[in-house]
């Protein structure tokens, strides 16, 4: 069992609209192969998508939907659509949702507000986490620039060092005087990014699989993790 996040999003054309849409690898692992039907059921702040055969017995037939998995290019997708023969309370576009996926079935409910959220990976056998994107430097953690990350009780902050005249030697002992960690947001060819490695995740309680919510204002980013238990997880 494996979480991914989801986002809702609003179409225009033909007629207003949100959708959700899930395209990863993971699907077929999943058994979500091109053409399967899968059936949708609503729930509270959320729902829930399971692969249906013609032998499936399923409840809540007058709210739930069929659709099927398809492809977006060469990758597998499924899109399910808000509409009124499909609605759920409580969502609407650019919420994000977590997800749960087992073979055959895909949970998702919705999470608490935040500007991104991300789901920590593995990386030399421990957790890693990569903050990516343009979001980045707008809020002034540019490529070579140094923040201070601190500990927080199930999260963290990064906040920018703006000590332009301190030496390295002053940022190491400030880092070390007040039990903050020295990060450095860096750059592959247009992409600005911050690597969290394992050492920095265990010690604010994230660990492979979990998911990380994100706030961010000029010169500060805060990580906090959601409680999944009071999602129906």
């Amino acid at each position: 069992m494996s979480m991914a996040i989801l986002h809702m999003t609003a179409v225009e054309k033909p007629y207003y609209r949100t959708k959700i849409g899930v395209r990863s690898s993971w699907l077929a692992d999943m058994g979500f192969v091109c053409g399967a039907p899968v059936w949708a059921m609503p729930q509270p702040d959320g729902f829930t998508l399971t692969l249906h055969s013609k032998h499936s017995k399923m409840d809540g037939m007058d709210s739930g939907k069929l659709i099927h998995v398809g492809l977006d290019g060469k990758k597998l997708a499924l899109t399910l659509n808000f509409a009124k023969n499909f609605s759920v309370a409580g969502l609407s576009a650019g919420d994000f949702l977590a997800a749960r996926y087992e073979y055959g079935v895909i949970t998702a409910r919705k999470l608490p507000p935040a500007q991104k959220y991300y789901v920590v990976g593995a990386q030399n056998h421990g957790a890693f986490l990569r903050l990516c994107g343009g979001w980045l430097n707008d809020t002034g953690f540019l490529p070579d620039t140094i923040a201070m990350a601190a500990v927080l009780r199930d999260g963290m902050t990064l906040r920018l060092w703006d000590d332009t005249a301190a030496t390295h030697s002053d940022i190491v002992k400030f880092a070390r005087a007040h039990k903050y960690q020295v990060v450095q947001p860096q750059k592959n060819q247009h992409i600005t990014f911050i690597d969290l490695n394992g050492y920095t995740l265990n010690r604010t309680g994230f660990d492979t699989g979990d998911i990380a919510g994100i706030h961010y204002e000029h010169g500060c980013i805060t990580l906090f993790k959601p409680d999944l238990q009071t999602l129906g997880f």
